[in-house]
This record gives structure tokens, sequence and C-alpha cells, in this order.
């Protein structure tokens, strides 16, 4: 899954993305796509990467519904936020 904004895909030729698994594990940073979509299985919010997408000649399956991509987001901001920011 993308998350990263269209602009910034487009400028640097690369995106983040978040993989997608039909294994599900019951894992707290897993976010369960909707039933009935494209795509069956959970958004692993964990393992953001940094993918150049058009050497991997990604493409569009399906767009995310703006709840999926605000829990994703949830899980994701956490990680980024260190325990004591004074601290390196």
């Amino acid at each position: 899954m993308v998350i990263s904004p269209k602009a910034y895909n487009a400028k640097v030729g690369l995106a983040l993305f978040c993989p997608v698994t039909s294994r599900v594990k019951g894992y707290p940073f897993e976010v369960a796509l909707p039933e009935g979509s494209g795509v069956v299985g959970v958004v692993l919010a964990d393992q953001l990467k940094s993918l150049d997408w058009r050497a991997r000649k990604a493409k569009l399956i399906e767009c995310a519904s703006p709840d999926v991509l605000a829990m994703v987001t949830a899980r994701i901001l956490p990680l980024l936020v260190p325990d004591n920011p004074s601290t390196p």
C-alpha cells in the first residue's frame, strides 16, 4: 500500500509502501483490509519501505479508503516519535 503523496512520488521517483499480506497473525501493527475489496489481507504498518516504483513497475490495484489510510498512519506515527525528544 502506498502511503506517500503523489507529488512526492512523482518528484523523487520513490514511494513509501507498507506491504500487504494474506497471512493474518493478529499482530498489533496489522490493519485489516475491508471484505469485498479487491485485495484480501492486512497492511503491515510497521514495515514501511521506500521503493523505486518505476523500477518495480508498480501499478494501481485499488484505492484504499480514507479510514484504512488513517488506521495505517495511526500505527506508523508512534514509531516515528522518539520516547524522549531530548535524547538522540
